[in-house]
């Protein structure tokens, strides 16, 4: 076994959280699946210069730390190639478990979640600067070009239902509605200023009244605002969680196609440690 695995391992369990980003039962749940998919391979061929718990710890590596293939290689004693194999072929086996994935819209439809309170906010993942359609990933709002990222939780328990991806330049509300989010009628929707108008597809829903020059908002109103800022704050405490991992939140420098994969897939792992379990 690495010495590096092994020091990791014998951490207790908050420095190991603090690490890796995660818990030491989730870590035992993610290296089984790839210790299962080692076993069923049916091809024989050259062995893995690492073992699966040190694939995942390398994985996990990536995505807090986030840096360099070439710079992780040199500290793993292999080539970058290898490790960027590795970090997908990691990435590939535990999405296609089916054991870290989210709930999915389809769940926000379903009758246990009626007197929920239904959460959506957007973040952006700052990009490198792309050859073609550069306008399209250029974000005014944060005057760089991104990757946005939607995500909706239930407040009630801060659980991440499902999360969508879209290019900098698009508006949260078009994201909403490209995103194919169908809430309960009877569930409650709250959302920042930029989902005005988020009624028109669920009419269940909750904004901050906007003021105007001719308009003042009034002390009630002003009040329902700080009150929904309250409650809507648990989702940026959320989206907090998904950016300790640095992959989404420095530049990315990786092809973007992948960029969904990650995010779904550190989505499942952070609500496995929002629950505080395995």
């Amino acid at each position: 076994m690495h010495s590096r695995l092994e020091r990791t391992l014998k951490m207790n369990r908050t420095r190991f959280k603090r690490r890796t980003g995660i818990y030491p039962e989730t870590f035992a749940k993610m290296e089984a699946v790839l210790t299962r998919r080692e076993c069923a391979k049916k091809k024989s061929g050259r062995p893995a210069a690492l073992s699966p718990g040190e694939q995942l710890l390398l994985t996990l590596e990536f995505w807090r730390e986030y840096r360099t293939f070439a710079h992780l290689g040199d500290d793993w004693s292999v080539h970058e190639t290898t490790v960027q194999r590795t970090v997908e072929r990691v990435e590939t086996a535990l999405i296609q478990s089916g054991e870290f994935r989210l709930p999915g819209n389809k769940s926000l439809k379903q009758e246990e979640n009626v007197f929920q309170i239904i959460a959506v906010d957007a973040a952006e993942t700052p990009c490198e600067r792309p050859i073609k359609t550069q306008r399209r990933w250029y974000s005014g709002k944060k005057k760089r070009h991104t990757l946005k990222t939607q995500v909706v939780i239930s407040v009630t328990t801060c659980m991440i239902m499902s999360v969508a991806t879209a290019f900098g330049s698009m508006h949260d509300l078009t994201l909403f509605r490209h995103s194919g989010v169908r809430v309960h009628p009877e569930t409650a929707l709250i959302g920042d200023a930029g989902y005005q108008g988020i009624w028109r597809h669920h009419g269940h829903s909750i904004t901050p009244h906007k003021e105007t020059k001719s308009i003042p908002l009034t002390p009630e109103q002003r009040q329902q605002n700080r009150e929904l800022a309250s409650t809507r704050l648990r989702v940026e405490h959320v989206i907090r969680r998904l950016k300790i991992f640095r992959v989404l939140k420095d530049i990315y420098r990786h092809r973007r196609r992948r960029f969904s994969l990650r995010v779904n897939l550190i989505a499942a792992v952070c609500n496995r440690s929002i629950a505080g379990v395995a």
